[in-house]
């Protein structure tokens, strides 16, 4: 009950575009308001506690879109929805979405680092929507207060949200991409979880290289003591003799065969059974019983300075290109709690700690890549990794497209990539190619035990990796757009010059903007031969459409009449491409 239950009556109201009004009660104040562009920027004094509401009219709004792992994308209401931020935990930025896809609401606040908690939801009683930021704790000591950013102007959701996205970043550097941050992915992890070894890893990456990936993942099992799922063993991160005898003469083997090497870690975890346990463990009190296994508190400077050294050691004793840098997230059981280090909020010290590392890896290796994932995705730590990563969801391709297209929305400067890409190696050969569709608008990582695939499915692989790396810079650099959050985006689009790439995940009808298109590339993720679409063209035109993948590749093109709406005959679960004439 937002409106009801925190002193509203104490609050001083600012009318501001759009029906939305700003309040700010406690020990907050409005001291300048000013527009740029389509935004509404509002200065906020901060003397102490207090809080921020937002309200605004609900009046078509069809969901709310947050760039926390919040699950559903409804209208929860005003006492149910909740999301937590940090700088290593989502971000305080939203926007309430009308059904046709406008923004009825984006907005977001410049406190990026420190933790706190956005409240907002439906008010049964007033048929408003609401928003709360209640200052406290480091929030209400920010004597330089703080900015709010809201999108004045009517525009689709997803140009408001990169819109706010933006201006919350302010300043901050964006991290340059990686030249392996922009190509196909072997990744070990769904392939052979902790049972890896040079051995399995070389067999593997001859057949992933064939299939296009140019780069390789060896993610957790590399170290020792990594054995059982479960991470006792976390904290000196040496490799595990047997199974990989001398490292770094694998990255240059696979240097070689032109790959890179990324390897994972997991520096805030801290295992009993490492060496590092008896210096470390007095900074580690919590105990995670779902990892099993201590973390380390990152408000200490001995955690900061022993993690920075681990991963310049790593890159540089194994010749990597890169980290994959995992569980950053748990730092977070920390929040709130009393600090014994020199530092009293995580959020700011984890932006020190990463910060440091960021700097340490590019002494060692210039240009390395650095992967974080969500739910680590706020801009406040953007500038120390060029690729952030969809989570978890093996084998949910609609998870992974739902995830990525997130990330593609809020994501200033870094590479998207998707979670790794895993299928069951005896179905049918749409399997993987379900897959790879669902994670098209990030880099696809490919995590597979390769030498026994079978060789359908490396054909699959194979020619829809071959058309992602041919159309890479329209996915990756293009603008997207896509249908709405709460149906799971079921279609989405991505523009760049004169080409065109539109999918279709299910049934929805495909609008196309076809004003200066020559090249328009359509993906049938749907079972349907027959994609219907609208048509912004004024005159209709003609196109030759070539089937790119799937069974009908290779057929000879045939002739499409583009109207104002009509059908594209493109075969499911395939790739199709209309030069237009």
């Amino acid at each position: 009950m937002l409106l009801e239950d925190h002193h509203l009556s104490l609050i001083e109201w600012t009318e501001l575009p759009r029906g939305i009004r700003l309040g700010t009660g406690g020990s907050v104040r409005v001291s300048e308001r000013g527009e740029d562009g389509p935004l509404v920027r509002v200065s906020l004094a901060v003397q102490g506690e207090g809080q921020i509401v937002l309200e605004l009219p609900l009046g078509d709004a069809a969901g709310y879109w947050n760039p926390g792992l919040s699950g559903g994308r409804g209208l929860p209401a005003d006492w149910a929805g909740r999301d937590a931020f940090s700088a290593v935990r989502s971000a305080p930025i939203g926007a309430l979405y009308d059904a046709d896809g406008s923004s009825r609401l984006a907005f977001g606040f410049d406190c990026l680092v420190h933790e706190g908690e956005l409240q907002y939801g439906v008010s049964e009683e007033e048929k408003t929507f609401v928003v709360r930021l209640p200052i406290e704790g480091r929030l209400a000591e920010l004597e330089s207060g703080l900015d709010l950013v809201v999108v004045g102007e009517a525009m689709p959701y997803a140009r408001a949200i990169r819109a706010v996205s933006e201006a919350v970043r302010a300043d901050l550097p964006v991290r340059p991409a990686s030249s392996a941050s922009r190509e196909p992915v072997y990744s070990t992890w769904y392939a052979h979880s902790q049972r890896i070894s040079e051995q399995v890893i070389e067999a593997d990456v001859a057949v992933a290289a064939e299939l296009g990936c140019r780069s390789v993942f060896i993610d957790d099992g590399w170290q020792r003591f990594g054995d059982g799922r479960w991470y006792a063993g976390c904290g000196d991160w040496v490799p595990d003799p047997v199974k990989f005898p001398d490292l770094a003469a694998l990255s240059g083997r696979l240097h070689a065969q032109g790959l890179d090497v990324v390897l994972w870690i997991a520096p805030l975890l801290l295992g009993e059974q490492s060496e590092a346990f008896d210096r470390l463990h007095r900074f580690a009190p919590h105990y995670s019983e779902a990892l099993r296994t201590r973390v380390l508190d990152p408000r200490h400077p001995e955690v900061r300075a022993s993690l920075i050294e681990t991963c310049a050691r790593l890159v540089r004793d194994y010749d990597l290109d890169g980290l994959k840098i995992d569980f950053l997230n748990s730092a977070m059981v920390y929040a709130g709690e009393p600090s014994t280090g020199d530092i009293a909020d995580v959020g700011e010290a984890m932006t020190l700690l990463l910060r440091g590392v960021a700097d340490a890896v590019d002494l060692e290796r210039p240009g390395a890549l650095i992967e974080f994932r969500q739910p680590y995705v706020s801009p406040a730590v953007a500038s120390y990794a060029d690729v952030v990563r969809a989570d978890d969801c093996p084998a949910d391709a609609v998870q992974n497209r739902r995830s990525i297209l997130d990330l593609r929305l809020l994501a200033n400067g870094q590479i998207v990539h998707a979670d790794p890409i895993m299928w069951d190696p005896t179905a049918p050969s749409d399997a993987p190619v379900r897959q790879l569709f669902g994670a098209f608008f990030g880099v696809p990582q490919i995590s597979m035990p390769l030498v026994s695939l079978p060789a359908a499915h490396r054909a699959e692989v194979a020619a829809v990796l071959r058309v992602w790396r041919e159309l890479r810079d329209v996915l990756l650099d293009g603008e997207i757009t896509a249908g709405l959050p709460i149906d799971g985006y079921q279609t989405a689009a991505a523009r760049l010059g004169d080409t065109l790439l539109v999918v279709a995940y299910g049934a929805s009808i495909l609008d196309l903007d076809l004003d200066g298109v020559r090249r328009l590339v359509v993906l049938n993720a749907s079972g349907s031969g027959q994609l219907a679409y609208r048509s912004s063209a004024s005159t209709p035109a003609t196109a030759g459409l070539t089937v790119l993948t799937g069974e009908a590749r290779g057929v000879e093109s045939i002739s499409v009449e583009l109207t104002a709406q009509g059908f594209l005959p493109v075969p499911p679960w395939s790739i199709a491409e209309l030069a237009i004439g």
